[in-house]
């Protein structure tokens, strides 16, 4: 047995302990490597998928979203994530392996390490986690914006951070508060509170990327976990927050209400860190920039 085969050996038992699938595809989306977890999904024998490229497995506008990922990948030099939905009459090839239901699926894409231009391309059956996240109970959802809540972000900050220890990535939570919310309900009434509540969460449900997770963890606070995210693009997400809400304000008599917000932002701070330490980093952040006057981002690891 040469060195490749010890190798490929070797990375084929690693990846069987997965439950993902696995691709190396080149800079222009042709496979050049395969193995797939005995759980996921139908693709057939890997030697088989060596050699095709994305085009010849998935319809047009799959293949070009799978592209531009492997585009964006190589030219950033960043991981990219997305959730999509597999559909077995629209992928005529996962079809003809014998998939019979549609199904979630989590792609991620990193720059690999090889000589020539290439990703390593994970794909993860979700399903069972958008059936769940269907299936949260009212109690850890918020009333008024219909949003998750507090009891809800904690196990889902406690997997983000399970994930990024086990591939040595990162994640950031970020905190966001209306300042002044009890003198402008004093001032305006509840109701404009209550509006402006609602325009902050429509808001910042439109900024968030798909694998964001976006809660109410208080009266005026509002939390985005922000997977695969390190401290500085963490800050630049909250100043984009920040920017948005001067946009934004409620009517009152005839008048716009206008307001601000605070934001703290933590990190991942390494393998012992908990989504406990972590959400109090944040609200430390938030306070000190509370402490400022309002109006600011606090950022620390």
């Amino acid at each position: 047995m040469n060195k490749n085969q010890i190798l490929q050996t070797r990375i084929d038992a690693l990846l069987n302990v997965l439950s993902e699938d696995v691709l190396i595809l080149s800079q222009q989306g042709t496979i050049i490597f395969s193995s797939h977890a005995e759980s996921a999904l139908p693709w057939g024998a890997s030697e088989a998928l060596i050699g095709k490229n994305l085009t010849d497995i998935f319809p047009e506008s799959l293949a070009a979203l799978f592209q531009g990922m492997v585009d964006q990948s190589l030219s950033l030099n960043q991981l990219r994530v997305k959730e999509m939905l597999f559909d077995p009459k629209e992928i005529s090839y996962l079809q003809q392996q014998g998939m019979e239901h549609s199904c979630w699926v989590e792609v991620r894409m990193a720059p690999s390490a090889g000589d020539e231009p290439s990703v390593v391309c994970r794909i993860e059956d979700i399903s069972r986690r958008k059936e769940a996240q269907r299936e949260v109970p009212p109690v850890q959802r918020d009333l008024l914006t219909g949003m998750y809540n507090r009891r809800a972000l904690m196990p889902v900050l406690a997997q983000s951070i399970a994930q990024a220890v086990r591939y040595d990535w990162t994640c950031s939570l970020m905190l966001v508060n209306v300042d002044q919310l009890q003198q402008i309900n004093n001032e305006q009434g509840w109701d404009v509170g209550d509006q402006l509540l609602k325009r902050l969460a429509e808001s910042l449900n439109s900024l968030k990327r798909t694998a964001d997770f976006l809660a109410r963890v208080g009266e005026d606070c509002f939390a985005i976990l922000l997977p695969e995210t390190n401290a500085e693009q963490g800050i630049l997400t909250a100043e984009r927050v920040r920017n948005r809400v001067a946009d934004l304000s409620a009517q009152h008599l005839g008048t716009d209400v206008s307001f601000t917000v605070s934001i703290g932002v933590s990190t991942l701070a390494g393998e012992e860190d908990s989504a406990e330490e972590m959400f109090n980093r944040a609200e430390d952040c938030l306070q000190l920039a509370k402490q400022q006057g309002g109006n600011k981002i606090s950022g620390s690891e």
